[in-house]
């Protein structure tokens, strides 16, 4: 026992300087006081910013470093007056108890960003434009000591270029916050980069209601550009959007995705991320309290650009987006979603295989091939014929015949025939049985091919989708880091022609986009011809993964047969096996090779096999008249004839014609025979050539992968280096365009895997989709009997 407690202390003694210092040194962590100030009330949650959010950030952030504090009487709300900002930043400053401030609002960041004096850090981080509000601005920075902004560089020259490039407008009319007035330098801004692009702006301004607006709004108007109208309530705002839409008016906003949810048109502005904005704050926090300048901190804060336009209000304001824009931009309220019909990868198979027009115009084939069957059948049945017939013959000829030849007569016969023996009828029958079954091998070699076809035509379609994803993608990171080129650029950190090379980049990204879209469509046309369905026909695909209990591949078994080499060489020589079992070009081949060598027999038996028959004949004389006419003297004369007979005949010479059929069809026999060892060394080799597709396009799935990642993580490297302008625009180019790549690649690298395994299925003449589970469970069972065949070999 009391080695026990000695243990126990030891261990306390061992563990005591991992504790937090603070809790055992009696040392209290250095007490920050926060304070706020707010330009007014948020009235619309949707551009408000929650001070609780920046201060649990501020709080993770700073743990076990400052303890940060954020006294609610410190949190001043003004009227949205630049009156009652001031006197709250004064407040704060001149206030002992406040450590650092941080203002939450357009006015209130403006107006601690004009002091040329602080006395303590101020962070301002609702700074749109400080060339246009004319801020400090010096080597990214505000170079103002105890001061720190936070800007999103928005560029209203953008805005309007690209809500041009939805709607050629002329007439512009701008809504902007009564606020705005305070910021002269804005609006003649607007009106500067309207005037450029030969733009007729009016600008309204919006207090606490929107209708004294709609009178404003003039008849020449054609488009309404929607800054943020930071007093009205979400009411007056529905209001607004109603309002514009009824009159068909085309609407952008400044804001953001959020607004166009609401029913405006369009924005290039993504969603606002306020908890990346938090963090950004904190962050600066930190540093601050840390004992860094704020004065030095980069002000640079890139929301990036996401063209987001609402589809449901382009159809109600009749406004039809360019290609151009479509490429890029991502559609709300699309009417895709109303699309009933689904596809997955087992379904679009077997609905192609019933509905396919080749393989249904095979079917015919196979349904007349029944009826040449039938044919040569009839001709081992009973015939039986009926005719009748009408006679005339001159009257002397008749008068001298004495009855025997009346001038008018009509007789009735009916004969009836039955071969009892015919060596070329009865091999005529056998081989068009071989024939038929034959030509129904060769339906389900196209059946495969159908199903083949199908499978890849789906996965190509699941590929060309991903690859548009991918290419857009790639095109929201070049519109990112066309944002950040304009950052540097307005922090002199780069010159102008970054710019024009990232918008010469996207519009190489929109083209890409474009061609896309169109094999994504190309791949949808191919599928639904397979399907015999309208080429246009919209439909939605199901994801298919390797994980698919359909496939065999999701068996464990089956893998293990793919990832060692040694299993895969003896799983190859197995399914060969199975492909000479199964593949109907090798069944069709034995039908014509059995028919050909029925032909043979038939050729030899000619030589001395006669042929069989019996026939039997019944004539009726039915009338007579005019001269010739039998008298009373012979009308006893029965008026039926019957016959019945036997025949055998023997063709005894016919030219050489026997032997030279026997010659040709025994030439024909052979060169089946050949052709179906050509067939089976044509199958062997596609099996094997399938397999090792397959056996390098699985692990290229971990590899693929692997690269992307690494590629990921080296170009969110080179972004943040771009954007610290430690790296030039070649080196980001090349990062992303290697991301690019290796993301395709990894996302194309299943497809690849399930396209090859597919060949290996159509190879051995075994489609997993026409298995049942009694199906797998056999072949498992002979898998695994070869394999040990095998390996005890």
């Amino acid at each position: 026992m009391k080695f026990r407690h000695l243990f126990i202390l030891i261990l306390g003694l061992l563990l005591l300087p991992t504790f937090p210092t603070d809790s055992y040194s009696g040392q209290k962590l250095p007490v920050v006081n926060v304070g706020f100030v707010t330009d007014g009330p948020w009235i619309r949650d949707l551009i408000s910013f929650p001070v609780e959010l920046l201060r649990r950030e501020i709080i993770d952030l700073t743990a076990g470093e400052f303890d940060v504090r954020f006294p609610p009487d410190k949190r001043i709300q003004a009227d949205w007056k630049v009156d009652g900002v001031m006197p709250a930043i004064d407040r704060l400053l001149s206030d002992p108890q406040v450590d650092l401030i941080i203002t939450l609002g357009i006015l209130s960041s403006s107006e601690a960003c004009r002091r040329k004096q602080l006395t303590k850090p101020v962070i301002a981080p609702f700074v749109f434009d400080p060339e246009l509000q004319g801020l400090p601005m010096k080597n990214g920075a505000s170079g103002v000591p105890n001061l720190n902004y936070v800007s999103s560089y928005k560029n209203l020259e953008t805005d309007l270029k690209s809500f041009r490039e939805i709607v050629p407008f002329t007439q512009l009319t701008v809504l902007v916050d009564e606020l705005l007035q305070n910021f002269p330098n804005v609006l003649h801004k607007i009106h500067e980069a309207a005037n450029t692009m030969d733009i007729s702006v009016t600008i309204l301004t919006v207090g606490a209601s929107v209708e004294p607006v709609f009178k404003k709004i003039s008849s020449d108007t054609q488009a309404v550009y929607v800054t943020p109208l930071l007093r009205i309530t979400p009411e007056e705002f529905n209001g607004l959007v109603s309002y514009l839409n009824k009159n068909r008016i085309p609407t952008f906003s400044l804001w953001g995705r959020e607004e166009v949810e609401k029913g405006l048109l369009a924005s290039i502005s993504p969603r606002a991320d306020k908890t990346r904005l938090a963090r950004r704050v904190a962050l600066n926090v930190q540093r601050i309290l840390l004992g860094e300048n704020a004065g030095s901190i980069n002000v640079a804060f890139s929301r990036g650009e996401q063209f987001t336009i609402n589809m449901a209000t382009a159809r109600m304001t009749g406004v039809y987006p360019p290609w151009g824009i479509l490429t890029e931009a991502e559609l709300l309220n699309e009417e895709l979603e109303g699309i009933e019909r689904q596809l997955t990868l087992q379904s679009a198979v077997h609905e192609a295989v019933k509905a396919n027009l080749e393989l249904a115009a095979e079917d015919r084939r196979v349904f007349a091939g029944e009826y040449l069957v039938r044919e040569a059948r009839a001709s081992l049945l009973p015939q039986l014929d009926l005719a009748s017939q009408g006679l005339i013959i001159d009257e002397d000829r008749s008068e001298a015949s004495f009855g025997r030849q009346p001038e008018r007569t009509v007789f009735g016969s009916i004969t009836a025939r039955q071969i009892i023996y015919s060596e070329d009828a009865w091999a005529n029958y056998h081989v068009q049985g071989y024939l038929q079954q034959s030509r129904m091998e060769e339906r389900e070699a196209l059946r495969l091919d159908i199903a083949l076809d199908a499978s890849t035509a789906y996965l190509n379609v699941l590929r060309a989708t991903t690859s548009l994803r991918i290419q857009r993608e790639n095109l929201k990171l070049t519109r990112a880091n066309l944002e950040r080129a304009r950052v540097r650029q307005s922090i002199g950190v780069s010159s102008p022609a970054e710019v024009f090379r990232w918008e010469s980049e996207i519009a190489n990204n929109r083209r890409a986009v474009i061609a896309s879209q169109a094999r994504l469509q190309q791949s949808k046309n191919a599928l639904n011809r397979l399907l015999h369905r309208p080429l246009e026909e919209l439909f939605i695909v199901s994801e298919t993964s390797l994980s698919d209990p359909l496939l065999l591949v999701s068996d464990r078994r089956f893998l293990e047969y793919v990832e060692d080499p040694r299993k895969f060489e003896i799983f190859g020589n197995f399914l060969i096996q199975e492909a000479f079992e199964t593949a109907p070009e090798l069944r069709q081949l034995d039908m014509a090779i059995a028919a050909q060598e029925r032909i043979v027999l038939a050729a030899n038996r000619a030589y001395w096999l006669p042929t069989f028959s019996f026939q039997s004949d019944v004539n009726e004389l039915l009338s007579e008249g005019g001269s010739g006419k039998r008298d009373d003297s012979i009308l006893s004369q029965n008026d039926t004839e019957w016959s019945v007979g036997v025949f055998a005949s023997f063709p005894l010479f016919s030219g050489g014609e026997k032997k030279a059929t026997l010659s040709r069809t025994s030439e024909e026999l052979l060169k089946l025979e050949i052709q179906r060892q050509a067939v089976a060394e044509r199958i062997e080799e596609r099996v094997r050539y399938a397999m090792q597709l397959t056996g390098a396009s699985y692990p290229s799935i971990q590899l693929s992968r692997d690269a992307a990642e690494a590629a990921h993580k080296s170009l969110d490297l080179v972004k943040d280096a771009y954007a610290r302008g430690s790296v030039s625009i070649i080196t980001l180019l090349d990062s992303q365009y290697a991301f690019l790549v290796s993301d395709e690649n990894a996302q194309n690298a299943v497809y690849d895997f399930l396209i090859d395994l597919m060949r290996v299925e159509r190879a051995i003449g075994k489609f997993e989709f026409f298995l049942t589970q009694d199906d797998r469970k056999s072949f498992f069972q002979r898998l695994e009997s070869f394999f040990k065949k095998a390996e005890s070999g």
